[in-house]
């Protein structure tokens, strides 16, 4: 008989809650798990591995979960959970529970986890479960390895010892009653579940593996909240209680009524798109795209049977979007999970998407579902953090998951997609059923993080949708290819979209998918993609289908090129100067309005030409000209050219609030001119964005004209997609715009050099200068030949990453090229050291979770470092967050014990932002360290308080930190000047 005085919780509880009662709720919830988040086909591979039928394997996967915490019933735990409680403890002091606790206290200490893994052996093998073999190949040491990962890191391989008596190498685990209640409660469960079958089968595959980890660490969660855990004590206190095998069942029998709504409040479970064809699932567009019409009919043909990947090359424009959804839908319905996780490349871009896919999913989800925005910032992004089912939950507290600490809509309601505080929370968002976000919060997945399981199990029931798959650099390409190779063990559908993918890229993507799905059979060949095309590849090695015929493309258009050699220098009076070249191709815009952008590369860049722009025209225009100034109507109003023009900057160091505010603007001057609250700037006042790269991705922006700093032809290629970009609704163009134009400026050298792309100094390492020098000559050879797009994009793209290229300068690329291979060779050695292997060559769970890396500072992307920063006030009456001091920077937060709410959080991160690691990090002192309270917030723990001193007149001086200035400025942003 189980002892139920033995703890499984007991903080925050006015009782201890019974290990027993733990394992059958985690069990019993782990079959709703089964039923409801587990696709068919998971099902069955799992229930073919293990040798059982479906009904079978699903009560043995539950009797596995249920066991997780069996290592709570060891001296350490147990004196840990009572050591507050002597009421309770006083059992311990029994014969049966003797144990020499001085000899622990020698040794080092045992988690329970670990305990469950040492301990698990040889209770399976008095089971019946076979022991034949190495252990490492066991199915039973696997399983003890699975759920000594609940907590998030698997153990070591177990012992051979493990196997003969866990005791002689785990002492701590203890003798006696000890040994025995663990007997007994893997008896109890044993029976309480109808005595699930032993299975006769080996070690499991290693993908499978960890999706039953997953399975675990949720059931455990869920089971786990602390309205959960008291409810089923009542229960048990006014029914048989838990000593009896009555009491057992019935217990049981109240948790397994209540796991289905314990999963439908935590927002996990499957979803269901509705069937038909393209019209059906987007029904405002009348007339498909050439490239949407191909792959409906082309996957519809094909008669998709099970997982495979789809490469979709297309220039902007082409509709790639809905594409991927549409392809999503399909592809997701064939192997029955029709989950879907959109990754982009930027926290700005999955912001823009969210909204789409909330649209998306309310039109097409025949049911109510949860839908998660994932990335470092979502908490700051009003339109998903405001959708919470209840006001007031910005203010309250979450479910909170009891952990003792060791060293629904109705049929017919309309569609809800909104996502609950319990999705929310960090690191259960990927659980989903429907989620977008960063694709770094996949790349975790092929990274050795703690709880790793949980984004292997969210992602094993979706389609993983990459956009923008050409814009990484080599070391978080390589973590792709590793993350493709699993998610094809994992027999994950997953669709690739690009504008500019060079062929040989492309098909290694495919190929990498092919291998994890199919590691024993040969790879098919994988043709090069078309351009505009697309490629399906089955997972099971099958026939790649690809177009029957070449796509049309409604977006093909003459892409007129100037590319300017100019002297990298901000001096007006240099007629081959940058800037004079600028203020050149700005003047058609500036006297007779239009709209143009211009990138450039850096934001020190970007700050000195947006100034270097307004001192220009204040000159031309008069000392009342400052750009644009939102808070003066009647600057607003006008709109003659005599008004100078409308200036803009937008780059990603201003507070998050604030760019959140500049990039809105933005969508209302230059998006499609048919969606509501956008006012393109008309008459004869133009309008001018200096920025970055933060604009040329996923941002849906329309320009008349686009300047560009030289950058690799890719990226070139993709900032050409904003120019002409709407057109139907086409937007008013200026006479003067008569053809797309494309104007790149060039930093060349001196003399000798002056055919030779020559990166300023205050470009870092942002491009290599071999891919520059390539761009540059292939544009140049183009002698002023419009591009024509899309027909010439592949071959350009392709072109420049040519093996025989043919330079002026073949000897100085020749030692630029062997730079940056040798550059991208460390870079992809680099992400293959810090990977977890592939899972062909996966023998041991432990090699999937080795760091002990926080994931918030994990690294899926080389570059510099950022510091998250937050510009402060300080004069003679204390510290403020505003300029104007009326704001006081608060000490404490308004909730329980002085912590802050989500809503004081999120209004607080909305006024900080990005500055790049230097050595001026280094020399913060206690000035820049937040008040005391923030640190029991993870998220305002990391933050540098920047002290801008406020003098008698009103003016603002920055913070010095080492030598260097950081001075905050409302239409500059964050500005770094170096001490002199």
């Amino acid at each position: 008989m189980v002892d139920a005085r033995l703890g499984g919780k007991s903080e925050g509880l006015a009782e201890p809650y019974v290990v027993i009662g733990h394992l059958v709720d985690t069990a019993q919830v782990c079959g709703a798990v089964w039923d409801r988040c587990m696709s068919p086909a998971q099902r069955e591979r799992i229930a073919a591995a293990i040798g059982l039928g479906i009904e079978d394997a699903r009560k043995t996967v539950m009797f596995w979960a249920g066991l997780h915490d069996l290592g709570k019933i060891m001296p350490q735990f147990q004196d840990m959970l009572f050591k507050d409680r002597p009421q309770h403890r006083a059992f311990l002091s029994e014969p049966g529970y003797a144990h020499d606790r001085g000899r622990d206290g020698e040794m080092s200490r045992v988690r329970h986890e670990y305990a469950t893994h040492a301990a698990l052996p040889s209770l399976l093998i008095a089971l019946g479960y076979p022991r034949a073999g190495r252990p490492a190949g066991l199915l039973l040491t696997q399983i003890a390895q699975v759920l000594g990962g609940h907590h998030g890191r698997y153990p070591h391989d177990n012992e051979p010892g493990h196997l003969r008596d866990p005791l002689e190498s785990v002492p701590e685990l203890g003798a006696g009653q000890w040994a025995q209640q663990r007997e007994e409660h893997v008896r109890a469960l044993y029976e309480v579940l109808g005595r699930p079958p032993i299975p006769q089968a080996r070690a499991i595959p290693v993908p499978l593996a960890v999706v039953l980890a997953g399975m675990v660490i949720v059931s455990d969660w869920i089971a786990s909240q602390e309205h959960v855990v008291t409810g089923q004590q009542r229960a048990a206190r006014s029914g048989a209680g838990l000593c009896t095998p009555t009491g057992l069942k019935a217990h049981a029998l109240r948790m397994e009524r209540l796991a289905p709504g314990l999963l439908e409040d935590a927002g996990v479970g499957r979803v269901a798109f509705k069937g038909g064809g393209f019209h059906d699932l987007f029904p405002g567009i009348d007339r498909p795209r050439p490239l949407q019409l191909s792959v409906e009919a082309g996957l519809t043909e094909a008669g998709l049977a099970g997982p495979g990947i789809l490469l979709v090359t297309a220039p902007t424009g082409e509709g790639k979007t809905e594409t991927a959804l549409y392809a999503a839908t399909l592809m997701g319905r064939a192997c029955g999970a029709e989950g879907v996780f959109f990754a982009l490349p930027t926290q700005a871009t999955a912001n823009q998407m969210y909204g789409r896919l909330v649209d998306f999913a309310r039109e097409n989800l025949l049911h109510s579902s949860q839908l998660t925005l994932l990335h470092g910032a979502a908490d700051l992004y009003a339109p998903y953090t405001d959708t919470t089912p209840a006001s007031s939950d910005l203010d309250a507290a979450d479910p909170r998951i009891l952990s003792d600490h060791e060293p629904g809509a109705r049929e017919g309601a309309r569609v809800s997609v909104e996502a609950g505080r319990w999705l929310r929370e960090r690191g259960r968002g990927i659980l989903a059923p429907v989620a977008v976000g960063t694709i770094d919060q996949a790349l975790m997945g092929v990274l050795p993080l703690k709880r790793n399981a949980l984004r292997h199990f969210g992602l094993a029931g979706k389609t993983v949708i990459v956009d923008e798959a050409h814009a990484y650099d080599a070391y978080t390409h390589a973590l792709m290819l590793r993350l493709l190779e699993w998610l094809g063990a994992l027999r994950v559908p997953v669709v690739l979209l690009s504008a500019t993918l060079a062929g040989d890229i492309a098909q290694g993507m495919v190929r990498a998918y092919l291998s994890g799905a199919a590691p024993s059979s040969g790879l098919p060949d994988v043709p090069a993609p078309a351009y505009p095309g697309w490629i399906y590849a089955p997972a099971d090695g099958g026939r790649v289908v690809e177009p029957a015929e070449p796509l049309a493309s409604e977006q093909e258009r003459d892409l007129h090129l100037e590319v300017h050699r100019v002297r990298h220098t901000y001096d007006p009076t240099v007629a081959d100067g940058r800037l004079a070249v600028l203020l050149q191709t700005l003047d058609s815009t500036v006297a007779h309005g239009g709209c143009a952008a211009v990138i450039c590369t850096t934001v020190a860049e970007a700050q000195q030409t947006y100034e270097a722009l307004r001192a220009h025209y204040r000159a031309r225009y008069g000392d009342g000209y400052c750009g644009w100034d939102e808070t003066a109507p009647d600057d607003q109003r006008r709109c003659d050219a005599e008004a100078g023009p409308r200036l803009r900057l937008l780059h990603a160091r201003f507070p998050a609030g604030r760019r959140a505010d500049l990039t809105a603007e933005a969508e209302s001057w230059f998006g499609r001119t048919d969606k509501p609250g956008v006012r393109r700037p008309a008459g004869a006042r133009g309008a001018v964005i200096v920025a970055t790269q933060v604009i040329e991705q996923s941002l849906d922006l329309d320009f008349d004209v686009v300047v560009s700093d030289l950058a690799p032809l890719a990226m070139l290629l993709q900032r050409a997609g904003r120019i002409w970009r709407h057109l139907a609704p086409a937007p008013p163009r200026p006479a003067w715009a008569e053809k797309p134009q494309l104007v790149v400026l060039a930093p060349v050298g001196k003399g000798a050099n002056s055919e030779l792309a020559v990166p300023p100094p205050s470009w870092g390492e942002v491009y290599t200068p071999s891919l520059l020098q390539r761009t540059l000559e292939l544009l140049t050879g183009l002698g002023g030949t419009p591009i024509t797009v899309p027909k010439d994009v592949q071959r350009l793209v392709d072109g420049v990453y040519a093996p025989e290229f043919p330079s002026t300068a073949p000897e100085k690329l020749m030692e630029r090229d062997f730079e940056r291979l040798a550059q991208d060779m460390a870079s992809s050695g680099l992400a293959e050291m810090v990977a977890i292997p592939p899972p062909r060559s996966t023998t041991t769970l432990h090699r999937l979770t080795t760091s002990d890396a926080d994931e918030e500072l994990v690294r899926t992307r080389l570059g510099i470092d950022s510091v998250q920063v937050l510009p402060v006030y300080e004069d003679d009456n204390g510290r403020w967050l505003d300029e104007e001091r009326t704001l006081p920077l608060p000490v404490c937060g308004t909730g329980p014990k002085g912590r802050f709410t989500r809503r004081e959080v999120r209004d607080l991160l909305a006024l900080v932002a990005p500055v790049a690691y230097g050595p001026w990090r280094t020399t913060c002192g206690a000035d820049h360290q937040p008040p005391k309270p923030w640190s029991k917030e993870p998220r305002l723990a990391r933050v540098v308080l920047l002290p801008h001193r406020v003098h008698s007149d009103g003016q603002a001086e920055g913070a010095v930190v080492g030598d260097v200035r950081i001075t905050y400025d409302r239409v500059l942003g964050l500005v770094t000047e170096r001490m002199e």
